[in-house]
């Protein structure tokens, strides 16, 4: 998976993944994940993935419906807790490496794009940006009308 991170104060809570293959033109992602963060405040990553069979079954378990295919969007909430928790097991697995300051950037990436992108979690799966965008602005209206009145919600 390659992805991009949005530059921004707040962390975001949301990643999408966009699945390509290669029938899929050059540019595609770059185009449509400029236009996400162009358009949408809350998403933090996005990421460009190849579908495998590790990720289409989650898919077709919470999506029976939906045909599973490229070019088409994943969106879930990031669980900052499950990253923390899989960190500290990654990095117990490393205890020496982890003394000297020796583990790799990579093993930390590797880490959090598996806890972020679990499908098992995915909020929405569609195959129109136009939905990614129309969700992802349902639920930022929400976010601020709930910080307004002051309404904590977990998960």
């Amino acid at each position: 998976m390659f992805f991009k991170k949005k530059p921004q104060e707040k962390e975001a809570d949301y990643c999408v993944a966009i699945f390509v293959d290669e029938q899929t033109e050059e540019g595609v992602y770059e185009r449509l994940s400029d236009q996400l963060f162009y358009e949408v405040d809350n998403i933090g990553v996005i990421s460009e993935a190849t579908l495998s069979d590790k990720m289409i079954e989650p898919l077709q378990e919470k999506f029976p419906d939906a045909e599973i295919k490229a070019v088409s969007f994943a969106v879930l909430k990031i669980d900052r807790d499950r990253i923390q928790e899989e960190t500290k097991i990654m990095e117990s697995k490393y205890k020496w490496r982890k003394f000297f300051d020796a583990i790799p950037l990579t093993e930390y990436l590797k880490v959090e794009d598996e806890a972020m992108y679990d499908f098992r979690n995915t909020l929405l799966f569609t195959h129109h940006i136009e939905e990614v965008i129309e969700y992802m602005k349902g639920i930022e209206m929400t976010e601020q009308h709930d910080e307004k009145h002051n309404i904590h919600i977990n998960g």
